[in-house]
């Protein structure tokens, strides 16, 4: 009996034993199996747990709707599963490829965030984050009523944008062209020689379209033997000097005198009028006498039956008296202000009158260009200046040259540059008279700690980068708002 219980009990205490190391083998197990899952991603369970953060975190960045596509999610930094278990990701990777960003479509925004949990339903916090927003040119917003700017990276990396300038944006620009004056013949050339434009002094042949060509100006017609000298501006006007000699020969004199045929001669500097009375030939001779613009023939002797007879003698008296002095004088064709007749004199060649002088045209009196913008006229360094306010009237294309800055929450593409007519001028100088394009655009708001950083130019797009350290996301806060 004793020997049948001792058997018994034996047996019993074998059984539990080995229950006891069979449990101790499953624990063993477990932990095990829990360690390997801690220290070795499992392909089932990662890839269980991975869909439920890419499900979270897509619900978490966007409200539902609000993409045009899924964001793409990648975890890193080791094991999924330790890092679900302690409720904080140590690298969540993020990419959204198409996204409206601060009212602009199809931007593409891209993130890597750390240490990464999830305080409440509503939020994320993040230890940090380092985010590039990427907006391609062809979707950078332009103003209303304005034709759409086209936008390239510079070779230095900058930014080029190309507007076409509407004609009332020009109506405050103000040009002064210099313009040498010549004389060729009897008419007045002008050529452009340079522009003074925005603060620039441009050469007239850099920029011909604006410039155009060569002015002329056909003067009044000068008689035979005078010629214009030369063409200055001046202070007070448009100097035109002109100088000479006008002769009329004796054969273009008039045939007739107080009635009675006459031929001329000429001696001893005296005019000769050869004439007859009561059948005997004579001959009055007369000296040219020049009063302001009239010629007057004067008397000094009468040559008759072979004698000269003095202006007292009888003789001469009588034959005086049949002529009537008007018929000596002549006026002159009326000469420009400031041009003279200064003398004369009588050879055989005829009666030559001299004449010079300088004759002052007003700015206020010169022909105006085409155009609805009125033109000033003045001199300056022995120039004629052409000075006008206000544009061609036609839309201008322009180029802005610039660096896009981050200033806040607005992304400024002012220009430090621009070129207009192919030459570039600094931006301040052409923004003083020119109205401005749209070169500011308002970027939607962050949470706090998180900043944009910087931007950069990309072939075919503008990169905006974001980053920080302690940011809590709200949900929905990638596109601008709350679920």
């Amino acid at each position: 009996m004793t020997e049948v219980y001792r058997a018994t009990h034996l047996a019993r205490f074998r059984l539990r034993k080995r229950w006891v190391a069979v449990a101790a083998s499953v624990v063993v197990l477990v932990v095990a199996i829990g360690m390997l899952a801690m220290a070795v991603p499992l392909p089932i369970l990662e890839g269980f747990l991975s869909r439920q953060v890419m499900s979270r975190v897509s619900d978490q960045i966007a409200c539902p709707g609000a993409l045009a596509a899924a964001p793409q999610v990648t975890v890193a930094g080791g094991p999924l599963v330790p890092q679900v278990l302690r409720g904080n990701l140590d690298e969540l990777r993020l990419s959204v490829p198409d996204a409206t960003l601060s009212g602009v479509p199809h931007a593409a925004f891209v993130a890597t965030l750390k240490d990464v949990s999830r305080p409440d339903r509503n939020s994320t916090h993040v230890g940090s984050i380092d985010a590039t927003i990427t907006v391609g040119f062809a979707h950078l917003p332009a103003r209303a009523g304005t034709t759409t700017p086209s936008f390239r990276r510079a070779p230095d990396g900058g930014l080029t944008v190309g507007v076409v300038m509407p004609p009332e944006a020009a109506r405050n620009v103000r040009a002064k062209l210099f313009l040498r004056m010549a004389i060729v013949g009897e008419t007045a050339r002008s050529v452009p020689d340079r522009l003074e434009i925005f603060g620039q002094t441009i050469a007239a042949s850099r920029v011909s379209d604006l410039t155009g060509g060569v002015r002329t100006e056909k003067l009044p017609h000068l008689p035979d033997g005078v010629a214009y000298k030369s063409i200055a501006p001046q202070r007070n006007g448009v100097h035109v000097a002109l100088a000479g000699v006008a002769t009329t020969a004796l054969s273009e004199l008039p045939t007739e005198v107080g009635g009675r045929s006459v031929t001329y001669s000429a001696t001893g500097g005296l005019l000769g009028i050869n004439t007859s009375a009561v059948g005997l030939p004579l001959t009055i001779f007369a000296s040219p006498v020049l009063a302001g613009g009239t010629l007057t023939l004067t008397p000094t002797k009468v040559h008759i039956l072979g004698g000269d007879h003095g202006l007292n003698d009888p003789i001469a008296k009588l034959v005086l008296s049949q002529i009537d002095r008007k018929d000596l004088s002549r006026t002159l064709p009326a000469l420009p202000s400031g041009v003279a007749y200064r003398s004369v004199s009588v050879d055989a060649g005829g009666i030559r009158v001299a004449i010079e002088g300088v004759t002052v045209k007003p700015f206020s009196a010169l022909t105006q260009p085409p155009g609805d913008n009125p033109t000033v006229f003045g001199a300056e360094d022995g120039f004629l200046t052409a000075s006008q306010t206000g544009g061609t009237g036609d839309a201008t294309p322009i180029e802005l040259y610039g660096r896009p800055q981050i200033r806040g929450t607005t992304l400024d593409i002012s220009p430090q540059q621009i070129e207009m007519f192919g030459i570039r001028f600094p931006a301040k100088n052409v923004l003083r008279e020119v109205a401005a394009q749209q070169t500011t655009f308002p970027l939607q708001a962050l949470p706090a700690n998180l900043r944009y950083d910087k931007v950069e130019v990309l072939p075919t797009a503008l990169r905006i980068h974001l980053t920080g350290k302690d940011v809590t996301l709200a949900r929905g806060s990638l596109t601008g708002g709350g679920c």
